[in-house]
């Protein structure tokens, strides 16, 4: 175990892992705007940022999924399943809805400031310009701006599977890999389940 931990440990030195079981950010090209950009690609995730500038001395950002768990905006869903389109922030929409026989929706999510907040922190509010854009196979986009807790669906047909980007001041986080599924936060919990990093963040 010794020798296992010695090597971790010269890797991660080395800059070629990030914490264990974690790829490390991979460059991507830069955004229209001139920024220099960065992607992290954590397991099948493919999440990649474009735009914006590049944190730290050497020119590379900072890998937005290594941070602590938090609930940046303080505040929680308090009112249970009491319907309302800011209910149960960070839980699988469709799962949900499904199971409680809410609204049939074909994408449901949530937006966080950080990318492992707990369920029921109220997220990243749309209203600051964060958009959602669902790419479906047929090109059609579906643009989804967040509610006050970051929420975030859509009963539009979407064509399977789709691309999924968030836009924000200039800046864009793509997911890589299509999507067959619209229920985000089956994927996006506040640990990523199923090669998905942690939450859906902001660029």
């Amino acid at each position: 175990m010794t020798r296992i931990a010695s090597l971790l440990a010269v890797l991660w030195l080395a800059g070629c892992v990030g914490e264990i079981g974690e790829a490390m950010p991979t460059a991507s090209p830069a955004g229209e705007n001139g920024g220099s950009a960065g992607a992290s690609g954590v397991g099948g995730s493919g999440v990649g940022v474009v735009g914006g500038a590049a944190g730290g001395t050497g020119g590379t950002a900072p890998d937005p999924f290594a941070t602590a768990p938090t609930c940046t905006s303080g505040t929680t869903w308090t009112q249970g399943n009491h319907g309302s389109d800011d209910m149960n922030p960070g839980r699988a929409c469709i799962t949900c809805h499904s199971t409680m026989d809410g609204p049939s929706l074909t994408i449901g999510g949530t937006l966080y400031p950080t990318a492992h907040e707990p369920d029921l922190c109220n997220g990243a509010n749309g209203t600051n310009g964060a958009r959602v854009v669902i790419t479906g196979a047929d090109g059609q986009t579906l643009t989804l701006t967040p509610g006050s807790s970051g929420n975030f669906n859509s009963r539009t047909r979407v064509m399977l599977p789709y691309h999924a980007k968030v836009t924000y001041m200039g800046r864009e986080r793509a997911m890589g890999a299509a999507q067959t599924t619209g229920d985000c936060n089956s994927c996006h919990t506040q640990s990523g389940a199923t090669g998905a990093p942690g939450r859906i963040l902001l660029p």
